[in-house]
């Protein structure tokens, strides 16, 4: 059934207000702590290497450096927080199966372009499970770096998302790639640090504590 207005994102990905169907284990709290864990540290690594990451989303880099090897840091720490964003979603979606006794796939997580009701979180990491997609096949010319200005001993460059390059492949509920990007404005999406920056801080934070809030009305 449709959620009646719960501003818990569980009770809205779920579309109902039920809570588990089986008590959650503390073993399910560890297991997702854990991973949470995961992403809270690469997004600090990621978050370390830019000057303000929600604002200008600038990489900063002292000296001269090469801008392959810059490049190649900015995608290997994109890469470890957008994989381990996938891997806690994942394990997430395990756990409502599995106290909920019934299968949550990937539709939940992946909203298409036509479900305009899904919650905001699942809607902004449509986009970011694009990314981990095309990079699990080692394919980064969706993501270029590039120099924008030099202040004092440091260089500060700009990721940026090229669209047109992009070759995520559909899955769950996506019929083609482009619904990974259906979510969100060009705009926002042409800088994926800042979106990366305000998804975390906001919308990850809080869905991580709402699901918590989920496993406590049923709770061993």
């Amino acid at each position: 059934m449709e959620s009646t207005g719960s501003t818990n994102t569980i009770d809205q990905l779920l579309r109902e207000q039920s809570g588990p169907g089986h008590p959650v284990t503390d073993r399910d709290i560890k297991r997702a702590r854990s991973s949470a864990y995961l992403v809270h540290g690469n997004f600090d690594a990621l978050a370390r290497a830019c000057d303000d990451i929600t604002t200008t989303g600038l990489v900063k880099v002292e000296g001269s450096a090469d801008e392959s090897d810059v490049a190649n840091e900015v995608f290997r720490l994109v890469h470890n927080y957008v994989s381990s964003l996938y891997s806690y979603n994942e394990q997430i979606r395990d756990i409502l199966t599995k106290r909920l006794d019934r299968e949550i796939t990937k539709h939940s997580f992946l909203p298409n372009r036509n479900d305009a009701g899904a919650p905001e979180y699942t809607r902004r990491l449509a986009f970011l499970w694009g990314l981990r997609n095309d990079f699990q096949h080692g394919d980064y010319w969706c993501l270029s770096v590039k120099l924008e200005t030099s202040r004092e001993t440091f260089d500060y460059y700009h990721l940026y998302f090229e669209k047109q390059d992009f070759e995520a492949t559909p899955e769950g509920s996506l019929d083609e790639s482009g619904d990974y990007l259906a979510h969100a404005p060009d705009n926002d999406q042409r800088y994926p640090l800042p979106y990366i920056g305000d998804f975390h801080r906001n919308l990850f934070t809080e869905f991580e504590q709402h699901f918590e809030s989920w496993c406590n009305r049923n709770q061993e």
